[in-house]
């Protein structure tokens, strides 16, 4: 024989809305029942007294019956509610050990009062520590919340938050991560939690940062010389571009020397292009020591360099230009290089025109004058 019991409440369970129907039909049948009865009394075919008293009693026990079913019913939805609410907490657990990246649920009061392992090895505390009464700050011994939380930003906002953070390890190392904070609204639709996910992108910083340090590095070649290590044309146009745009704007005094090694040609043919070229490279790095802070050179081409000085007028330029003759004089070249090496200079002053090319033409006239005196000289163009 089958058990009834469990027929009943596998049939609660599947159907229990179909338990109530049934249970009002039932009661409906007995009401129709006292009617005809009632009917066959009036008509004197039945004895009224027991037949009504019969009647009833059957309708007191359907009433009853009734009333057991629909207990039964609401019991077993109860019970099911219950399992369902204990299926959905496990499976939420499931769902929350099995995220491999840190995540926390803080309450509105900044109590944390969920966290999963990988959260509990980044804080270096266990999760009972992080989740007891405690607030988030005050586990970590601060007097409130940090600057920039996106914690408190949402519980705020009740917007999602997001940012980058570079963290310190308890064992030294860094690590960068993203953190990402959305609320959990209440049916007032305040903030009554707010769930923090991080996600380690140390590698994608770090790979970032190599490439940014390449484009720099690129973008540093891209300007140097190669022989002479200063920059070059393009660079050290560029600015005096930027430097004139300077001394227009805040009326600033600004000079300019284009220099040129006096019988270069001489040493290529008779020494050959090799020692030419570290005559330049030592020259240049000979020039470049005697610069100011703020001063500029680069290689203008071949055996020419030009000196952007900021802020200086023609009298400090010319002073600055007789230094740099006696500092290329003294230069003692390594080897079998014996020679000592002059430079012809042309100077010329900012006069108002912005135009690069206007200063550096009359520069190269200044310079052209000086060689055509007798060079190891100096010139002005004002």
């Amino acid at each position: 024989m089958p058990d009834r019991k469990n027929l009943f409440e596998k049939f609660n369970a599947a159907h229990p809305w179909n338990l109530v129907w049934g249970s009002i039909f039932a009661a409906e049948l007995v009401a129709a029942l006292l009617d005809s009865v009632i009917s066959f009394v009036a008509l004197g075919r039945l004895n009224a007294g027991l037949l009504i008293a019969g009647a009833l009693d059957a309708a007191v026990i359907a009433s009853v019956i009734s009333s057991v079913v629909v207990y039964l019913v609401l019991k077993g939805q109860k019970r099911e509610e219950k399992n369902t609410l204990g299926r959905s907490s496990g499976f939420l657990n499931d769902i929350f050990d099995s995220i491999q990246d840190p995540f926390s649920i803080f309450s509105n009061d900044y109590r944390m009062i969920k966290v999963n392992s990988e959260y509990a090895a980044l804080k270096n505390r266990s999760i009972e520590e992080l989740t007891g009464p405690g607030r988030c700050y005050e586990i970590e011994g601060k007097p409130g919340v940090c600057e920039g939380c996106v914690v408190q930003k949402t519980m705020l906002s009740a917007n999602p938050c997001a940012k980058e953070k570079l963290l310190l390890l308890p064992d030294g190392s860094t690590r960068w991560v993203e953190i990402y904070t959305y609320p959990l609204l209440d049916a007032n639709s305040q903030v009554s939690h707010v769930i923090e996910y991080m996600r380690d992108v140390t590698d994608r910083k770090v790979a970032e940062e190599e490439k940014q340090q390449l484009i720099e590095k690129l973008d540093r070649l891209s300007k140097i010389d190669e022989l002479t290590l200063v920059l070059n044309k393009r660079a050290i146009m560029e600015r005096l571009d930027y430097e004139l745009d300077r001394a227009r704007r805040y009326s600033h005094p600004l000079s300019l020397i284009i220099c040129d090694l006096d019988h270069f040609k001489q040493i290529n043919d008779t020494m050959g292009h090799d020692t030419g070229d570290k005559v330049l490279r030592i020259m240049a790095q000979a020039l470049a020591g005697s610069l100011r802070k703020t001063d500029i050179i680069g290689r203008f081409g071949g055996d020419e360099f030009l000196f952007i000085l900021p802020q200086t007028p023609l009298e400090g330029a010319a002073e600055f230009a007789e230094r740099l003759h006696q500092k290329v004089q003294d230069i003692n070249y390594p080897g079998k290089i014996t020679l000592k090496t002059t430079l012809s200079m042309g100077i010329a002053a900012y006069d108002g025109n912005p135009d690069p090319n206007e200063i550096v033409r009359r520069a190269d006239i200044a310079l052209y004058t000086a060689k055509k005196s007798g060079r190891n000289k100096t010139a002005f163009q004002a």
